[in-house]
């Protein structure tokens, strides 16, 4: 009797891991079938995912350095935005899968389509500045900017920016303000005192998101003395806005058609005359090199100075020595979170 008692045990046992292996196997089919259609459909894993759910109207990550939360926000966003973004026949925007001849994504236009694009989204020289609060996501009207219009006739060396009502109505941390010709690149400068990234993911309205601002960390003064002072933008490819057209200057007759950076002070405009065009690592530049060496300065601009080829220009005659005073733009590039879009120019007057 008690034999067949531990028999019927055994078997009840064994019918019971049966039972629970049989449906530990059926929910991992599940589970790995559930995760293999998340990525057949969205060609993103289940934990890519959770870094690519970040749209412009939402926080960035933010990491512990402005320059690593660059990379992961912005990168992610623009994954996200990239797979719904529509273009118009119009806007000259063209992609190639060779990366060293082109950045995959970037808007390339020559000097004309970008006149007539810019025509076409209502964004002209003579009016650029009215539509800044728009485009740095302020949220105020084209009238309430009025302060900083500037007329088509005058030039860029002669404009004047009230930056008395800038701080007073629009933020108190703006200090400069930047145009590039050739691209709608006219915004506001602004530096926060203490958190160096908290431009990367602040409007200048002080809502959290993007587009942010173009900013500058405090690495840098704010007289713009130093040997290289470093603005970021966000490349927002869905808006074309921020620095996205930066990346015009990966065309070579766009390159030697635009050569200046004006930014403007309350004290002076300084005017820039743009050297090279540059893909670099994303490693922090004021960070990691010490410019006010001489020799570490020479050696890193003669590395620039000698990349010519590809997406990367170079303008001949330009001097630049430790004596100088260099700008650099730097922005992100689609595909490639290791790499910066940089535009060097030195100061000329």
């Amino acid at each position: 009797m008690g034999t067949m008692e531990t028999k019927r045990t055994k078997r009840i046992i064994a019918l019971a891991v049966i039972i629970v292996l049989v449906i530990a196997g059926i929910c991992f089919f599940l589970l790995w079938n559930r995760q293999k259609k998340g990525v057949d459909e969205t060609g993103y894993s289940a934990i890519e995912n959770l870094t690519l759910d970040v749209g412009e109207d939402t926080p960035s990550i933010i990491w512990s350095k402005a320059y690593e939360g660059e990379e992961s926000a912005e990168d992610a966003s623009e994954s996200q935005l990239s797979s719904s973004e529509e273009v118009a026949p119009e806007s000259g925007k063209e992609s190639s899968d060779e990366l060293n001849e082109t950045t995959e994504g970037s808007q390339e236009e020559t000097p004309e389509d970008g006149v007539r694009d810019s025509e076409k989204d209502g964004i002209k020289e003579s009016n650029s500045l009215e539509s800044v609060a728009s485009d740095v996501a302020s949220q105020e009207t084209p009238a309430e900017s009025a302060e900083v219009t500037a007329p088509a006739s005058i030039s860029p060396e002669d404009r004047v920016i009230d930056f008395a009502t800038l701080q007073a109505k629009k933020n108190a941390h703006i200090y400069a303000w930047i145009n590039v010709p050739g691209t709608n690149i006219d915004y506001p400068v602004l530096r926060h005192p203490t958190d160096d990234g908290y431009y990367l993911y602040h409007n200048l309205n002080g809502s959290s998101g993007y587009p942010g601002c173009i900013y500058t960390e405090n690495y840098n003064s704010k007289d713009w003395t130093d040997p290289v002072t470093v603005l970021y933008g966000h490349d927002m490819r869905s808006t074309g806005t921020m620095f996205h057209q930066l990346h015009k200057f990966e065309k070579q007759n766009f390159f030697d058609t635009y050569e200046y950076i004006y930014i403007y002070t309350p004290e002076k405009t300084l005017k820039y005359q743009i050297f090279a065009a540059y893909v670099h690592s994303n490693e922090h530049l004021l960070g990691n090199h010490n410019f006010s060496n001489q020799e570490e300065f020479d050696s890193f601009f003669n590395v620039v100075k000698s990349s010519a080829g590809g997406v990367n220009h170079v303008r001949d005659g330009v001097s630049v020595t430790s004596d100088s005073k260099v700008i650099t733009l730097s922005t992100c590039i689609k595909n490639k979170p290791n790499n910066r879009y940089l535009i060097f120019g030195v100061l000329t007057q």
